[in-house]
């Protein structure tokens, strides 16, 4: 028995190993890294000036970067 995955943009079934929605080409690990590689860059920049603000943003970009891992398929 396969297992049965939804997109959370559209609702449709996708196949276990897709990358992206076929139905509605919603790929969700692309979001959430954007926003991890901008938090990461922006808060190594600012680490520079304020380094306790610089070093949160660093940390929200880490996670928000393991996540996008966990928002994606399973292999």
């Amino acid at each position: 028995m396969k297992p049965v995955y939804y997109c959370r943009r559209c609702g449709e079934e996708i196949s276990r190993h897709a990358e992206e929605c076929p139905h509605c080409g919603y790929y969700p690990q692309s979001i959430a890294w954007r926003v991890g590689v901008g938090a990461l860059v922006f808060g190594g920049a600012l680490a520079l000036v304020s380094p306790p603000v610089g070093l949160f943003g660093v940390f929200v970009g880490v996670l928000a970067i393991g996540g996008s891992y966990l928002l994606s398929p399973a292999g």
